[in-house]
């Protein structure tokens, strides 16, 4: 089986400018990227705004990388999709394929399922699709919570898998193959330590999240159950490295070869 096509996700840089997250992507071998161009970031420098749109698409030609996904938006009410449409403008005259949603902090399952179907008619305009991320923090945490939800909103949207967030809710492999197929569309891979407290998966999500290869997650029986013809993201907010004055670009080779090795290693089944 080829490899499949690999991304460097925004979080994973911290606090860098688009640009210069471009830069470094392509320079360490990635396929792909994913940009923050809907306000706010996680981090001040990630959010791409539209006076950054012209240097950015100079850099993506430049290094002939390709822009995957645009984050994020949380399906709180219409108004955050609404919100976002400067963002899915500009992401996709840039390239983009997909829009990242997150269910967060929305209680109503029934709201939440509209505003997704909201999301994903606006998106359609702009030629975007639509994923949704299950988050261990959130209110829909799991695969059959997130694929429920989907049925409810009567999309065709997908599922983004994180190793991340299948281990904090204690995930089981079989989990991942109730899924109908073709309903998980992406993958985002990090690894961490099996006992973390709840209180701390927040910051630990956000800030300082392990290299494949340093923790203990199963990511090779997780990942043997996903598909290998859907991008392949490394998702690895380091703090820690960015404090310490690693480079973006020295932190993107790094991640780059952690996620080649695990991926090699995933598909030589």
């Amino acid at each position: 089986m080829s490899r499949p096509p690999l991304s460097l996700d925004s979080l994973t840089l911290t606090d860098t400018a688009p640009r210069e997250a471009i830069r470094a992507a392509a320079l360490s071998g990635f396929d792909l990227v994913s940009l923050w161009t809907f306000p706010p970031p996680m981090y001040p420098k990630q959010l791409l705004t539209p006076a950054m749109e012209r240097e950015c698409a100079a850099a993506l030609a430049q290094n002939g990388l390709r822009v995957h996904s645009l984050e994020a938006i949380d399906l709180s009410a219409e108004d955050a999709v609404l919100a976002a449409l400067p963002g899915m403008e500009i992401g996709a005259r840039l390239g983009a394929e997909v829009v990242l949603a997150l269910h967060y902090g929305n209680p109503d399952r029934s709201q939440a399922a509209e505003v997704l179907g909201l999301l994903v008619t606006e998106a359609r305009r702009f030629g975007l699709k639509v994923n949704l991320e299950p988050v261990a923090m959130g209110q829909t945490r799991t695969l059959a919570q997130a694929a429920e939800l989907i049925r409810q909103a009567g999309v065709d949207a997908g599922i983004l898998f994180d190793t991340y967030h299948f281990a904090r809710v204690g995930g089981q492999l079989a989990d991942i193959t109730a899924i109908r197929p073709g309903l998980i569309r992406y993958i985002q891979v990090c690894d961490g330590l099996l006992a973390v407290p709840e209180a701390d998966w927040t910051a630990e999500s956000l800030q300082e999240r392990l290299y494949p290869g340093y923790g203990e997650f199963p990511l090779l029986e997780m990942l043997r159950c996903l598909p290998g013809d859907i991008p392949w993201a490394i998702e690895t907010p380091s703090l820690r490295r960015a404090s310490a004055g690693i480079s973006p670009e020295a932190q993107a080779r790094e991640a780059h070869q952690a996620l080649v090795t695990l991926v090699e290693s995933a598909l030589a089944r």
